[in-house]
């Protein structure tokens, strides 16, 4: 069973994943001084306020307060969780995830590896009744499809009744227990269990490492009051809304340059038999921006299939309205709208293949699409009409990242409504600027340096700078009797940079995710701009020119000194029963570097 990851292979992949290079292939950096910056992909800016700093491997938006290790870049921007966002960062160094074993899950993930070989074991029941199925046979190949097709893409059949998978796989309560919580199988409220799916086609739905989640069932039967398509429930391994079909056969395209979008299994499995195997569908839900985020971190072009009817026009606008945020670095996106009583399994049937992918170039692009529906909402000969065409247009456009893009779609939106570009632009910008409140809070967040506990202080000058630990003899025997919060923290984080030199502001925040003191190490990670002078442009604001870290460190290190001696010699002056040798010796070391405290006791 697949326990946590340890916290010491989280340390290691932060020593070899390079922040820049993860964060430029979703943001384009600029190198302005030792760092790195870009317009902040969080939020709506035209000034870079968003600085990445390759010595911290450490990204922070000066507009926002965005900030964080490579993990939380990507988890933050990807919308990935923690443990997928760890393997897709120990793939791209060449690493393999490793986990504990024995233990319970501690951050971000749930131990169901258990349910994989349940998923296995019913896909090759399912296989299994296919073959001796001659409606599901006769189905399939009334669709077009051939055997080999069918079963690269693991085809199977759901059989007629209420208990057949039960009665195969459910051998013990453990296994029916099992069963109901990948969804297999559904229990009323008398507690009776039966089959999910039943007298249906299936469709295996695969993980990005090709482990089947979940299933699709299709009808045999057009009539049928049951519904035509039916996916298995969310589950511990299934979530609809961020997975894919055929995205794990498609990756396998090489080079994969384009996706395209479809709405059903069969279309998938269609196109793929006729050697087009960069389609994927969603999974009875409309595109989300997990998908698209999915995508995009693999290609830069996707097309959009629909019908060409009312229903398919209104699947279109709605996907996109979820990709407009996310249209930057030459990410291109087009609507493909079907004929008439066609969809893509029986198009390609009767066009080919070639005549299907001429069809590729000439989809709609999403501009063409976006602006030729809104000008078919007004009057374009009217003022009005033209004013009008400005408010529906404005926030859709809003979400758009800064960039070329954004430019050409309100240089064409300004020719379209006559409005002046600049106006338009300015226009535009209404309501983006930060709330109030967001203001006040940022400005709480850097507070003057001198403001900070010695504690606090001393963990940040560590934070910004892990050698500083290498000098220090060891404090925890002595630091560990001062009342005060954090000392704990404080003398965990000198161990930790003590023993792992090579550590980086972003490892060693990681180092505490999912501990208590996470929010801690979070807030004080970012008080690297207490260092600087607040007249410097962004470039120079993340760096470490402006003070003396050094100084800084030690100065609050020897006053944590101080008041260790101080709690010491109090306690020794005060101890009610007779001081042992070694406290009589320290009482007079005490003493005679503490002679005014030692006078005023006397």
């Amino acid at each position: 069973m697949t326990g946590r990851i340890p916290r010491s292979f989280i340390d290691e992949l932060m020593t070899r994943v390079d922040i820049v290079d993860l964060i430029d292939s979703y943001v384009s950096l600029r190198k302005m001084g030792r760092n790195y910056t870009a317009c902040c992909p969080f939020h709506s800016e035209k000034t870079p306020s968003f600085t990445v700093s390759p010595e911290k491997q450490f990204y922070y938006c000066f507009g926002c307060n965005a900030h964080g290790s490579a993990i939380g870049f990507l988890m933050e921007y990807a919308h990935l969780d923690f443990i997928e966002t760890v393997q897709e960062l120990a793939s791209r160094v060449g690493i393999e995830v490793v986990y504990e074993q024995g233990t319970q899950t501690s951050v971000s993930t749930t131990d169901f590896d258990d349910l994989y070989p349940i998923m296995a074991k019913a896909a090759q029941y399912y296989r299994q009744q296919l073959r001796q199925s001659q409606d599901a046979i006769a189905y399939l190949k009334n669709r077009g499809l051939t055997g080999e097709i069918a079963r690269d893409f693991s085809l199977g059949y759901a059989p007629k009744g209420w208990d057949n998978l039960i009665k195969k796989l459910g051998t013990d309560s453990d296994m029916r227990n099992r069963l109901l919580k990948t969804g297999l199988i559904k229990q009323n409220e008398s507690g009776h269990r039966y089959d999910r799916f039943r007298d249906r086609v299936m469709f295996p739905i695969l993980d990005n490492r090709g482990r089947i989640i979940a299933f699709g069932g299709r009808t045999l039967h057009e009539n049928d009051k049951e519904p035509k398509y039916l996916n298995s429930p969310e589950t511990p391994l299934f979530q609809k809304s961020s997975e894919l079909y055929g995205w794990y056969f498609a990756r396998k395209t090489r080079p994969l340059k384009r996706i395209i979008v479809v709405e059903g299994y069969m279309d998938v499995v269609a196109l793929a038999q006729y050697g087009i195997h960069y389609a994927v569908a969603t999974l009875g839900t409309a595109t989300t921006r997990q998908h698209l985020t999915r995508l995009f971190r693999s290609l830069s072009e996707i097309i959009f299939c629909f019908d060409g009817d009312e229903a398919g026009q209104k699947a279109a606008w709605r996907a996109l309205e979820t990709v407009l945020p996310l249209l930057q670095h030459g990410r291109q996106v087009s609507f493909m709208f079907l004929p008439q009583s066609y969809d893509p399994d029986s198009l390609v049937r009767h066009e080919g293949v070639q005549g299907f992918n001429s069809r590729f170039d000439q989809a709609t692009p999403l501009s063409n699409f976006l602006f030729d529906s809104l000008t078919r909402q007004v009057n374009m000969n009217s003022l009005d009409g033209q004013a009008r065409l400005v408010e529906l247009a404005k926030p859709l456009l809003k979400p758009l990242p800064v960039g070329p893009y954004r430019d050409l779609m309100l240089q064409r939106l300004s020719e379209l409504s006559r409005v002046n570009l600049n106006n338009l632009m300015r226009l535009m910008q209404t309501g983006e600027a930060p709330k109030p409140f967001l203001i006040k809070k940022n400005r709480a967040v850097v507070a003057s340096l001198k403001e900070l506990s010695l504690v606090h202080k001393a963990i940040v000058c560590l934070l910004h700078k892990p050698m500083l630990s290498q000098s220090l003899d060891d404090l925890s025997q002595k630091l560990s009797v001062l009342d005060q919060p954090d000392i704990k923290l404080l003398l965990s984080l000198i161990e930790l940079t003590r023993m792992n030199p090579q550590l980086k502001l972003g490892a060693i925040c990681e180092h505490w995710r999912g501990t208590s003191y996470e929010q801690t190490i979070n807030q004080l990670a970012r008080q690297n701009t207490h260092f600087t002078d607040t007249n410097v442009d962004i470039a120079q604001e993340f760096t470490d020119t402006n003070v003396d870290i050094d100084q800084e460190f030690f100065h609050a290190i020897n006053r944590l000194h101080e008041d260790y001696a101080i709690q010491r010699l109090m306690f020794l002056l005060q101890k009610v029963t007779e001081l042992t040798v070694e406290e009589k010796q320290e009482l007079k070391s005490l003493s005679q570097s503490r002679g005014q405290i030692h006078s005023y006791h006397q």
